[in-house]
């Protein structure tokens, strides 16, 4: 059942469950192609003063309320969230049908991503921000690592009660030859296509939706 693994994305509070993981670290993050603490690619332009490109060059001369992503900037100046603001993906080989559908948001919502777990009965909505979040008195911070054009990294740090951080988690998604393809640091791989779905409430097959913060369907 390698998707009940991935109920983390989805639920908060099943990071409490999690206490007991070591820290993945830094250089085994390196080996497996995931930037370590020590070894940051960057931030993203998201939520920034200055405009930066993909390689952490400034500009601060440009206008950061301006996305400057096309013709004449080149792949430089596209990041992830610029490019594919707004897609929606899901994991078609899932055995439970209609799991796990993610949306990316660009930096004008707070929330970059959401997951969307369909059910026939209850379907569950929620998403992450980047930054610390606080929920019933746990602590989690998202830092993204690497923001380039196709490829976007981020760590989920876990504070849970404490002020120290209990482990880390590093994300990837990288889209290649039209697929959206997910790993992490702990191990999990999946593969999302561009979802065609009909998301309004009443065309989704279910009795009930439950959104948390960050749902963006």
């Amino acid at each position: 059942m390698k998707k009940l693994l991935f109920l983390f994305l989805f639920f908060s509070w099943f990071a409490c469950m999690k206490s007991d993981i070591p820290q993945f670290e830094s250089e085994q993050s390196e080996q497996a192609g995931y930037p370590g603490q020590s070894g940051q690619s960057g931030e993203s332009v998201g939520q920034q003063d200055v405009v930066t490109d993909v390689y952490g060059k400034e500009y601060p001369t440009l206008d950061p309320s301006v996305i400057y992503c096309g013709p004449g900037w080149g792949t430089k100046m596209c990041h992830f969230l610029h490019k594919h603001d707004g897609t929606i993906w899901a994991d078609a080989e899932n055995y439970h049908s209609d799991f796990s559908d993610i949306k990316f948001e660009n930096f004008w919502n707070p929330y970059f991503i959401s997951f969307f777990n369909i059910d026939s009965i209850t379907s569950y909505c929620e998403g992450w921000k980047l930054g610390e979040t606080i929920y019933n008195g746990v602590k989690w911070d998202i830092k993204i690592k690497k923001d380039q054009e196709d490829i976007f990294w981020f760590d989920y740090e876990y504070y849970g009660s404490s002020q120290a951080i209990e482990y880390t988690i590093s994300y990837k998604y990288e889209i290649i030859n039209g697929l959206l393809h997910f790993s992490s640091s702990e191990g999990q791989t999946f593969t999302f296509r561009p979802s065609e779905k009909d998301y309004s409430e009443e065309i989704i097959d279910t009795e009930e939706i439950i959104r948390f913060n960050g749902c963006l369907f």
